[in-house]
């Protein structure tokens, strides 16, 4: 079985066969049977550690602001996560690239997680992302637009257990409001000189 299972492409596999080897020599009913229980018992098995783990199911339920500074923004992502298998999985890694307004790109972190996801429950994850400004003017320049900013956050979070992972995409959207902007913008006039601002 391949160790890494991504769920945005098919796989194809063939059932195991199992063959019992027969004798010419006359075997009583009562000793054979439970050679033949055996193996039926073992194929059972092994089709069921074989059988491929369905994906957890991901729902994207807030992005939250927690801070705007010069030194960048601080959010919260959260996500309720089912885990439909009869196995515990854990959340590993949370990517996330994030964008401003459509054009101010914060790029992309990633996010260690170990949270665990319980078979057949539902958890929330909550997980905080940190992202630094591209440049110091590009807070100026929202904030000058006095209004609630949109912003995008778009990545995967990586689900599995001890020998299969699968990477679950997401899109949270919200917007940022001109107040926590503008605070931001107003620490930031004394590093850019001359720079106008109502």
């Amino acid at each position: 079985m391949n160790p890494t299972t991504r769920y945005a492409a098919s796989s194809q596999g063939t059932s195991p066969s199992f063959r019992f080897a027969s004798s010419s020599v006359p075997v009583a009913r009562a000793s054979r049977r439970p050679a033949l229980c055996a193996g039926l018992l073992a194929a059972s098995i092994f089709a069921a550690a074989c059988s491929k783990p369905e994906p957890p199911v991901l729902t994207p339920e807030q992005g939250r602001i927690t801070s705007v500074s010069t030194d960048g923004i601080g959010m919260t992502a959260r996500f309720d996560a089912y885990n439909p298998n009869s196995i515990d999985l854990s959340a590993r890694t949370v990517g996330a690239h994030v964008v401003l307004d459509g054009n101010v790109d914060l790029g992309t972190v990633h996010v260690p997680s170990g949270v665990k996801l319980p078979a057949k429950k539902h958890s929330t994850l909550d997980v905080p992302l940190s992202l630094k400004w591209a440049d110091l003017g590009s807070i100026a320049r929202l904030a000058m637009q006095s209004r609630a900013i949109p912003y995008s956050i778009e990545g995967d979070v990586e689900l599995g257990g001890e020998s299969f992972s699968v990477h679950v995409p997401y899109t949270i959207k919200g917007t940022i409001t001109h107040e926590q902007l503008a605070a931001a913008a107003r620490s930031s006039l004394p590093k850019i000189p001359g720079l106008p601002f109502p």
